[in-house]
């Protein structure tokens, strides 16, 4: 097998090459610029002591527990400050480093790390965003042992010779500073997300069990509803000539010019991945002709993703479904827009999570699908619901269209400021647009 093929997900497959040295760039080793630092310390059994963990994917270093010394297993520990850069010697490869944070100051760890400090060559902030350069995480992987990635152990010597380009601290903070404002556009936007997933929320349960203007209101077997509402099982609302059916087409050989049939790892949060969508032959699809999708069917997820559930498109009308997913038909007492909320809403996933087989492996049964209760108001406060819990998840796809943009735009920056490609003068004219 070859080398290449062993990098684990988080890190690019490649030898660490260094381009060339751009212009007033100097060209050091790691060992330069970094020092290893051990505080051995003296395990005490009645005192406690604060573990940490270096967590994956370069996601910072984080409070594990806190035991007496009698209970730390490892006998021999080092204590770490803030400021600290902590690479962990079996999860580096995976981007198992950080910085101590300052809540962190006096905790301890024991030899499975290296603890490193810059010296006055290089400012911390750079190296925080420089270890998420493909370049460092190479480094990482090629200067560590084994042959089984989960395996693997870190040569922090051999790593320390590794060679790197470095501009001028004053470029350094300067690169630091604009990552770090883009940094601060992404936590605002991902916060706003957060805000406006738990008001959709909030908005979706209030919704579906107050409707609007309502007051006077009824118990029933999902919990109070509005008086002029009424309360169905799906299997009662579909068409007479459509009931609900789960797709019985098997995965096979993809044909180009065949018949789609959606599976339940084509069903994304928003929409149907289409890119993803297989097709198979017309004579096989042709002997499942009442699987196929009609406008304003809604796809539901019976395995794996249960509960998930999306709209059928325009572009997939005609398309099949495979034995993971169902199809439930709407029209007349019920329009698929709020049908869509509130299968999604919290009463209906307390019935799912009722009605669920299996733990590892989880699946909701075409019958205890059809017996799932949704509240009915009339068609007309149907839509007036569906408009306004849309108009929050459009909201919110914007945000995360928003958030996406800004981590798109923060990646290409690390690749272009790390390496020199674009000097400070010409990313301060980027960061500003």
């Amino acid at each position: 097998m070859a080398r290449s093929s062993l990098f684990p997900a988080s890190v690019q497959p490649g030898k660490p090459i260094l381009p060339p040295c751009p212009p007033g760039w100097t060209t050091v080793t790691f060992g330069d610029v970094l020092e290893v630092v051990e505080r051995p310390v003296n395990l005490n059994d009645d005192v406690e002591y604060q573990l940490v963990t270096a967590k994956r994917s370069r996601g910072g270093v984080v409070a594990r527990s806190r035991l007496l010394g009698r209970d730390v297993l490892t006998k021999t520990q080092f204590q770490i400050a803030r400021d600290d850069f902590l690479m962990s010697n079996r999860q580096i490869i995976h981007g198992g480093c950080g910085i101590v944070p300052p809540a962190l100051d006096g905790a301890v760890v024991s030899n499975e790390y290296s603890v490193l400090r810059p010296n006055s060559k290089l400012l911390l902030e750079f190296l925080a965003y420089l270890s998420h350069s493909i370049y460092f995480q190479q480094t990482c992987f090629h200067a560590s042992v084994g042959v089984d990635v989960e395996k693997m152990i870190f040569d922090c010597e051999r790593w320390l010779d590794f060679k790197i380009h470095l501009p001028s601290l004053h470029e350094q903070r300067r690169v630091a500073e604009i990552l770090s404002s883009v940094d601060g556009a992404i936590a605002a936007t991902r916060a706003v997300i957060e805000q406006t997933r738990k008001v959709k929320q909030g908005v979706l349960e209030r919704l579906l069990t107050k409707g609007i203007g309502h007051t006077r209101f009824k118990q029933t077997e999902i919990g109070e509803i509005p008086e002029g509402w009424g309360v169905v099982e799906l299997d009662g609302i579909t068409p007479p000539d459509r009931k609900i059916t789960y797709g019985i087409v098997q995965a096979g050989p993809d044909y180009p010019e065949g018949v789609p049939y959606i599976r339940v790892s084509d069903m994304g949060e928003y929409q149907i991945d289409e890119g993803s969508v297989l097709r198979t032959s017309p004579e096989i699809a042709s002997k499942y002709l009442r699987s196929e999708l009609q406008r304003d069917d809604i796809v539901f997820a019976l395995r794996g993703k249960v509960g998930h559930v999306l709209r059928t498109p325009e572009s997939l009308i005609g398309a099949n479904l495979t034995q993971g997913t169902a199809r439930i038909a709407c029209g007349g007492r019920i329009i698929s827009e709020f049908l869509l909320w509130a299968l999604r809403s919290p009463q209906s996933e307390r019935q799912y999570k009722r009605e669920i087989k299996g733990s590892t492996f989880q699946e909701l049964t075409l019958g205890s699908l059809k017996k799932i209760r949704v509240p009915l108001p009339p068609v007309e406060e149907q839509q007036l619901l569906a408009h306004r819990i849309e108009d929050i998840e459009a909201g919110l796809r914007s945000s995360e269209r928003s958030l996406l943009s800004l981590l798109e735009a923060k990646s290409a920056l690390m690749s272009d400021l790390l390496t020199g490609r674009k000097r400070v003068t010409d990313a301060l004219t980027i960061a500003a647009e």
